[in-house]
């Protein structure tokens, strides 16, 4: 992860001062591409930042400079070409302080616009430490493949042929040498009699089955040989196994503990032709459908924690929680926006222009941004709810909480 950590490095080394950041975080899925919405979600977020910016009386070169900082990202994001290849970008600019930086992501907590005294880059950090690094097994009758995956990119470890998983011709029988197993298995068949009226079944077929099991468990035991070496190696966080085999799920006997606990699920893909990009696309399908049936097991875990006093359910109770550090998981709905204020030194999220310490405020337009930037720092898991099911479940925002209230 060189390029993205020098990326990172930059953006902590802005030294503050009076200009501001625009901070951008932006999805960039199927959905948000259709006709570009993606562009129209953005002009949206600046008209909504540039009404509150002149309650603010901010001076007239900050203002310049964010001016600036929003045009710069509108030409960027206007490219198509700059696009490619994310489905969430994160987009850091200071025009007064000649800062323009990007980040490319696989995926984004929701659509950010926000303005700030330094560049805001935890949720990239969040991101990056849920993603892991992932590690990826291909396999089909005869062909392993070992890639690795993070946040950064895709790129193969391992890739063999097992010499001893062959089969030249089906259901051949006799006590020559089978063609195709490399001169390493014999077999022999045994007379075919019987009684007369005894139906008489084709030992070479039986053979060839049982062949094709022996080579099936054979090749599934390297296949977890290989993978428990490469944990010993790379250290990878989950683990994703892709093939085109109808008994693919039989591997799991073979697998070591280790590995089955960090078993994320099945991608269906042809080994031996997978292209990286494709392979990567598949690996972020299975990953966004695991997120949404966590969504709705850590939704139905809200309403039991409630009882016993470990979630609040409604934004004020998440703030006042959020507050005192007390939230674990934040559960944000996608589409759920509210306006608030921020205290303008200590940077507390506020329903009302009232801060705690006596600061000054200034109004957002959008709190509930400031509010998943506040939980990160405070070293609580962000979790979008996208069902517009489940949503309705939520007044507002939820939390499971540290310790009971």
């Amino acid at each position: 992860m060189t390029e993205l950590r020098k990326r990172l490095e930059k953006l902590l080394s802005f030294e503050i001062d009076d200009y501001l950041v625009s901070n951008l975080y932006l999805r960039l899925d199927a959905e948000a591409r259709v006709d570009r919405k993606y562009l129209r979600t953005f002009k949206d977020m600046v008209k909504e930042q540039k009404e509150v910016l002149r309650e603010r009386g901010l001076k007239k070169e900050i203002m310049e400079s964010v001016e600036r900082d929003f045009q710069s990202m509108e030409e960027f994001l206007s490219e198509p070409e700059n696009l490619k290849g994310f489905r969430g970008i994160a987009l850091f600019s200071s025009h007064g302080k000649g800062l323009f930086e990007v980040v490319g992501l696989p995926y984004v907590y929701r659509n950010r616009l926000m303005l700030s005294v330094n560049p805001l880059i935890r949720e990239i950090a969040s991101i990056d430490e849920e993603l892991g690094i992932i590690g990826i097994l291909l396999i089909d009758r005869k062909h392993v493949r070992f890639f690795l995956m993070n946040l950064e990119g895709i790129y193969e470890v391992v890739d063999f042929v097992e010499p001893l998983a062959t089969r030249a011709h089906k259901f051949h029988s006799g006590g020559d040498m089978l063609k195709g197993a490399q001169g390493t298995m014999k077999f022999s068949i045994p007379a075919r009699v019987g009684g007369p009226n005894l139906v008489q079944h084709s030992f070479g077929e039986y053979r060839f089955h049982m062949r094709i099991q022996e080579e099936k468990h054979r090749l599934f035991k390297i296949a977890n040989d290989a993978l428990m070496e490469a944990l010993k190696e790379h250290k990878f966080d989950w683990l994703v196994i892709g093939s085109d085999r109808e008994d693919i799920g039989d591997i799991e006997s073979h697998l070591h503990t280790y590995l089955k606990q960090r078993l994320k699920g099945y991608i269906r893909v042809n080994p031996s032709y997978v292209p990286t990009l494709e392979l990567r696309e598949k690996v972020f399908d299975l990953l966004i459908e695991k997120d949404r049936e966590e969504e709705e097991e850590l939704v139905k875990e809200l309403f039991e924690l409630e009882g016993v006093g470990l979630a609040v359910n409604g934004t004020s109770k998440v703030l006042e929680q959020l507050h005192r550090g007390n939230v674990k998981v934040l559960l944000v709905p996608e589409n759920f926006e509210k306006p608030g204020y921020i205290c303008a030194r200590s940077h507390l999220p506020l329903l009302e222009p009232q801060c705690p310490s006596d600061e000054p405020v200034y109004p957002v337009p959008d709190v509930v941004d400031e509010i998943i930037e506040f939980a990160m720092e405070e070293r609580a898991r962000v979790k979008t709810v996208v069902s517009p099911e489940l949503q309705k479940k939520i007044d507002g925002l939820a939390c499971l909480t540290r310790f009971a209230l």
